[in-house]
């Protein structure tokens, strides 16, 4: 009978509160609905340009056309055109320097079909960045293409070679590609998660209506949330970066770039966890909404893998979630060393800083417990 009732006891307890029903219902089928849709679509490509420069009067030669046929039919590639006329170093550059900017380029060159007529070794140049996980994999399926198309075509012979270029200089390992990412996703986490419970909890005990009554200002008070965050955010970040360097030999780039991301990034979350807590009054219901933004948009904004993976509305998504333009912000800081594709994510994360500490501070209650 005892149990019974200490059973009661703990459910109802545990129905009323609202972080452990996310964290025992809501939180794994978020998890399955995320990565079922990221991983579970077996229409899932990656996006690849070609170049083909072999032409015959503005038309593409028939060999080189069906070998561009030939990587379209994997099913795996998505393939996009870019014009001879259009300077593929240019391209490329443009391309690193935009959002989520991986370029992936085939180029074919003149005298493609000619060459392989007339037996001749041929080299497709393959152009991709270091910092992109899915760069080796789309060489794979060209050369599985390539190898294809020599048995058909040339008798066997390997006419059909293909060269890879790195877009960067800069050889990256797995490393360099996770840790941007991570210090990102926890710099978020407890901005989000962590400020968002400090603040309701001490409107929960009335510490703050205790603060709004001694000479305390409103702007003080957020100025101090938010130096907080911006010195665990520097101490995260200095930890990770010595651990990576230690332990993984990571080659980093420190910079100023890195500096203000994130300043700009700490500043950010702050005002999306004040917005938050100016929101909801409940510990327990802003600890779930914490929780409920933050953590899809850990597995959302390519911290952990590229956004070319996922499906294309979920690509959509990730274009507006802010963690997706602070990590690829420092990692282009950090690790790939791309300065205008650094500035603008920095823009991006600086404006949305400064948005969210707007809302932050209108919604911020000062007078009420």
């Amino acid at each position: 009978m005892r149990v019974v009732v200490v059973f009661k006891a703990i459910t109802r307890n545990w129905l009323r509160s609202r972080s452990g029903l996310f964290f025992s219902f809501l939180f794994p089928i978020m998890f399955l609905l995320l990565f079922g849709s990221i991983f579970g679509s077996s229409s899932n490509s990656i996006p690849l340009t070609v170049q083909n420069n072999d032409l015959n009067g503005g038309t593409p030669t028939q060999l080189s056309y069906s070998f561009v046929q030939a990587l379209n039919s994997t099913h795996i590639l998505v393939l996009s055109t870019l014009s001879s006329s259009t300077n593929v170093t240019t391209y490329v550059y443009n391309q690193a320097s935009s959002f989520g900017g991986d370029p992936r380029v085939l180029v074919i060159p003149k005298g493609f079909a000619a060459d392989v007529n007339e037996s001749e070794p041929v080299s497709l140049s393959y152009i991709y960045s270091p910092s992109d996980q899915l760069g080796v994999q789309v060489q794979g399926v060209i050369s599985g293409v390539a190898d294809s198309f020599n048995f058909q075509f040339a008798g066997k012979q390997p006419l059909v070679r293909l060269s890879s270029v790195s877009a960067s200089v800069k050889p990256l390992n797995e490393v360099d590609y996770y840790m941007p990412g991570l210090i990102a996703a926890f710099m978020m986490t407890n901005g989000i998660i962590g400020l968002t419970n400090i603040a309701t909890e001490f409107k929960r005990t009335g510490l703050t209506r205790r603060l709004s009554a001694t000479p305390l200002t409103k702007l003080e008070w957020l100025i101090g949330n938010v130096l907080s965050q911006t010195v665990l955010a520097v101490l995260l970040a200095a930890v990770m970066i010595v651990l990576g360097i230690g332990i993984y030999h990571t080659e980093v780039t420190i910079n100023l770039y890195i500096a203000l991301l994130i300043l700009a990034g700490a500043i950010m979350f702050s005002g999306i966890g004040m917005t938050l807590a100016g929101l909801v009054k409940d510990p327990e219901a802003a600890a779930g909404i914490g929780n409920a933004i933050a953590f899809p948009m850990m597995f959302l904004s390519g911290t952990f893998w590229p956004v070319s993976i996922m499906p294309s509305y979920l690509q959509e998504v990730a274009r507006v979630l802010p963690l997706t333009y602070f990590s690829q912000g420092l990692r282009d800081a950090m690790v790939v060393g791309n300065v205008n594709a650094a500035l603008v994510n920095l823009g991006a994360t600086v404006a949305l800083a400064i948005a969210f500490i707007m809302i932050g501070a209108r919604v911020t209650s000062w007078r009420e417990g």
